[in-house]
């Protein structure tokens, strides 16, 4: 597919596990990912080349071109880059101040080819980058290009998920909502008490809901905090938004027949424990859909052609709006409606559920 558009972007992400190293070579593994088990043999040659790609000196690879074309017609540019280093190594604190710097090498060079550089993953992970801050604050002048962690996007998307499962399942009960005081956590439960819906948040951190409370203001009488997940039982409807608690440690709380919406990486629920408890609904959230038929995007990392991450859609968001500010801090609620509608005018949409 080609384009005429000079609206550009780059997604930076990194390899999660080992075995992802196969989609360099077979293709099919994007769409079928559990087809990855006939090539289990593979699986220490994935395992060594971790290890090169961890000691090894290059900073990243460009695994994708490709163009999408927008409802209106135009076109967007896009490049992946995939850090070299998998998810392992983001979990190594000896290495992480090498990897912030093949971050930064990636980032100074990407933008000699792109308008806007989005970040995947742990890239933006509080730990490493501060959800991009710290890259805007480490390249200072040398940075000429917008960083978007998406999350303004995600948030909205997982927002509108989360009230029209509400509406599907005519859930009438609170919703029980886990990693509530992160960067979507927060979000979600503002947009759902302001909505008159009443948000039961798991944290252990008063300060942080105090602030998430005082924020919601006159609709602060939704939200109530608890430190015990054994409250979520009389929630017939649960956001979770954290990998910990995870398993059986969770799941033994959801009541029987419960829908489970699900935007934390991982996942703290399996196809396991799924198996386990075959009456919860699960629904995995934080995806946008479009047309694959309008895009030459290849490399979609797991996820079957015409779904993809919000985070992702959202930096074609910035391209196509062509807005010059970073998005690096938290997510500013009176932009979810913008953002929301550009994606729309993009051509993604909620996923059926």
């Amino acid at each position: 597919m080609e384009t005429n558009s000079d609206k550009r972007m780059v997604f930076l992400a990194h390899w999660v596990e080992s075995w992802n190293w196969l989609l360099w070579f077979f293709t099919f593994l994007h769409k079928r990912p559990e087809k990855r088990f006939w090539l289990v043999w593979l699986y220490p040659l994935c395992w060594a080349m971790s290890l090169v790609y961890l000691l090894g000196k290059k900073s990243f690879n460009i695994v994708d071109r490709f163009a999408f074309e927008t409802l209106g017609g135009e076109n967007i540019e896009g490049q992946t880059a995939l850090l070299r280093d998998f998810g392992w190594h983001f979990f190594l604190p000896p290495w992480r101040d090498k990897i912030r710097k093949r971050i930064l090498a990636a980032v100074l060079k990407l933008q000699d080819t792109t308008d806007v550089i989005g970040l995947g993953a742990l890239i933006k992970d509080e730990r490493i980058t501060q959800g991009g801050k710290w890259i805007v604050d480490q390249l200072g002048d040398r940075l000429r290009t917008p960083i978007v962690h998406g999350d303004t996007l995600t948030a909205a998307t997982v927002l509108r998920q989360a009230l029209a499962i509400l509406e599907k399942y005519s859930i009438k009960s609170p919703v029980f909502l886990t990693g509530s005081t992160s960067k979507i956590g927060r979000v979600v439960a503002l947009g759902l008490a302001q909505r008159g819906i009443k948000v039961l948040m798991f944290t252990q951190d008063e300060g942080r809901f105090q602030k998430i409370a005082d924020e919601a203001g006159e609709f602060a009488s939704n939200l109530k905090r608890t430190e015990f997940l054994s409250e979520g039982r009389t929630c017939s409807f649960w956001v979770s938004g954290k990998a910990i608690p995870a398993g059986a440690d969770l799941y033994r709380f959801v009541p029987e027949g419960a829908v489970v919406l699900n935007f934390a990486v991982p996942n703290p629920l399996s196809k396991k424990d799924f198996k386990a408890r075959s009456d919860i609904k699960s629904i995995e959230g934080g995806l946008l859909a479009y047309d694959p038929g309008k895009t030459s995007l290849k490399f979609t990392m797991r996820l079957q052609p015409g779904i993809t991450y919000a985070c992702h859609a959202g930096t074609f968001v910035h391209a196509f709006k062509d807005w010059k500010h970073h998005e690096v801090g938290p997510v500013e609620m009176d932009k979810l409606v913008e953002v929301w509608q550009a994606a729309t005018e993009i051509g993604f949409n909620l996923p059926a559920i």
